[in-house]
């Protein structure tokens, strides 16, 4: 339609107002439409209004439905794209979210991804349009007159030129900016989720003015793209400028020889205009791409990251568990010269309760970790029912295993979904009766609206001990046959401890536990306790035989026996 539009312009100036023939394909339209080669002026006149009037309906209905196509075609890729990033990162192994800020991961899910959704929604489109409208407007001059397409032609390449010599530069300042953005929303979620440790020792005004040094620097940093961004503008439109007025030189002379008409003329700097605007548009939407580029290459990094524990090839479904857990020399380390484990060696029955104990930094919480596959051991082997755990899916695997942190985690809804979160589709009637196991339904039947009573983030509307709780009935809705404990009732009062602990008996019977614990008081009744020190077993028996073995373990119970 764009190449349609200047022809009834031009026939108007031709043979309305000038003297000039109908053109062959135009009188033998008007041959075949109203049986005569020819019109009276008026009449022609009118056509050739008309003609402007449908041919501007038909662009705008095109309009219309490509902006819509491109716009829809943007937004499922984005979706597509959002949930594959967020499946990924969800299967990414524990060391790399460890190792990577919430924050910066959050923006590359949202900002990041927006900036793509952009250039799909919009670049992609100007981009496809702007090409077939220059190809098509040489196309056309070049079968007029090829000394006027040349003319065009040759603005073209400089135009290209000119943006992309701003091309690499604007696209290493956007990949800065969207880094430091990133930083700054990692930032932002760190300081926000430990307001009340910021507000407790009074350093709101530090962090505020921490903050407002690093968001300085993104300010710097989009600056600078702005500069490009501005330097850019005016030139493109400055060649084209020069392109239009040796056009419009060069016709007029000719015109002025009669070699051309004046429709002529106007056909050509209306077709100039044409190719200008969309050259223009290429040259700027280097910029485009050049953000989208840059958010690309952060989402395509996180994409690249493989797994450090993955499902291996012919990996098969676990069975149902009994939960004999076994460890054969296992050395562990989160890297490879500091070994955390060293040569451990355990067998369990099932349904034996295994405590670990011992000092910080020992090696007890990794070596929990290492039954679920959270990581895998540099040498050795974890085998359940005397099957080596990767042999089974990762999936399969933990959906035997039930998991009770130290810190609880709760998520944003009500204490009913986070109960049935440890088993999706569990009935109400499921979630009733873990509930009362875990000694939950006793503060829950208090409150206002029961089980629909929503929690804050992260759970910050309960307290610890009911947090523990919750996590406790999750695990029990579970029914998984093997149970770990890292630290159950660590940081709990006395009476919190006592509920924990009571909900925690019914939890264990008949389950294989591996419990972590640093009062020994709760481990007491443990099958086989074992002692790490500096990552290796320094000792293991039953509560009474390590007692009588006057060794590490009992020189803690002392020095706790004696705190107490």
């Amino acid at each position: 339609m764009d190449l349609l539009g200047p022809w009834p312009l031009k026939i108007i100036f031709d043979s309305v107002l000038g003297k000039r023939d109908l053109p062959a394909p135009i009188t033998h339209l008007l041959r075949l439409t109203f049986g005569t080669p020819t019109l009276a002026k008026q009449d022609l006149l009118n056509l050739m209004i008309a003609t402007m009037l449908v041919v501007a309906l038909i662009d705008a209905l095109f309009t219309f439905i490509g902006g819509l196509l491109t716009r829809s075609i943007g937004q499922r890729v984005i979706y597509e794209l959002r949930v594959r990033i967020f499946d990924h990162i969800q299967r990414l192994s524990l060391s790399f979210h460890k190792n990577s800020r919430v924050g910066d991961l959050s923006a590359r899910l949202t900002s990041d991804i927006q900036a793509i959704q952009d250039m799909v929604a919009t670049g992609l489109n100007s981009l496809i349009t702007n090409i077939l409208t220059v190809v098509g407007v040489l196309t056309v001059v070049a079968f007029i007159d090829w000394h006027f397409a040349l003319m065009m032609l040759a603005a073209t390449p400089l135009l290209l030129l000119v943006g992309n010599s701003y091309r690499r530069r604007i696209r290493q300042a956007s990949r800065k900016v969207r880094v430091i953005e990133g930083q700054v929303g990692a930032t932002a979620q760190e300081k926000i989720s430990a307001i009340q440790v910021v507000q407790a020792f009074a350093n709101e005004d530090e962090e505020a003015e921490m903050f407002a040094q690093q968001t300085r620097k993104s300010l710097d940093a989009g600056l600078a793209v702005s500069w490009l961004q501005s330097e850019l503008s005016p030139l493109v439109d400055l060649v084209g400028v020069m392109t239009l007025a040796a056009i419009v030189w060069l016709g007029a002379r000719e015109a002025l020889t009669h070699q051309i008409t004046l429709g002529d003329l106007l056909l050509f700097t209306t077709y100039l205009r044409s190719i200008l605007s969309p050259v223009r548009q290429l040259s700027k939407l280097s910029s485009q791409f050049s953000k989208s580029d840059a958010s690309a290459e952060r989402i395509q990094e996180v994409l690249d990251i493989e797994a450090d524990v993955r499902d291996l090839p012919g990996a098969r479904a676990a069975p149902e568990l009994e939960g004999a857990v076994t460890i054969e020399g296992v050395w562990f380390g989160y890297h490879k010269d500091t070994p955390v484990l060293r040569d451990i060696w355990v067998k369990t029955s099932p349904g034996t309760m295994v405590a670990l104990v011992g000092a910080t930094g020992s090696g007890k919480s990794t070596l929990l970790s290492l039954i679920p596959r959270f990581h895998d051991p540099q040498d050795g082997r974890v085998l359940i029912d005397g099957v080596d755990v990767r042999r089974f899916t990762q999936r399969s695997l933990r959906d035997q295993i039930s998991l009770v942190l130290q810190e609880p985690v709760l998520f944003s809804g009500s204490i009913r979904d986070n109960i049935a979160y440890g088993r999706p589709g569990a009935s109400d009637v499921d979630v009733l009766r873990a509930a009362r196991a875990a000694n939950v339904h006793e503060f829950v039947s208090r409150l206002p609206n029961g089980y629909a009573t929503l929690v804050g983030e992260r759970g910050g509307t309960l307290s610890g001990g009911q947090r523990q709780r919750i996590s406790i009935a999750r695990a029990i809705v579970r029914d998984a046959p093997i149970l770990l404990l890292d630290e159950p009732t660590s940081g709990l009062d006395a009476e919190s401890e006592a509920l924990v602990m009571e909900a925690l008996r019914r939890l264990m019977k008949g389950r294989t536990t591996f419990v972590v614990a640093h009062r020994l008081s709760t481990i007491e009744r443990a099958d086989l306790i074992l002692v790490l020190d500096k990552g290796a077993i320094r000792e293991s028996g039953t509560h009474h035989q390590l007692l009588q073995a006057g060794g590490l373990y009992a020189r803690l119970h002392s020095l706790q026996f004696s705190e107490r």
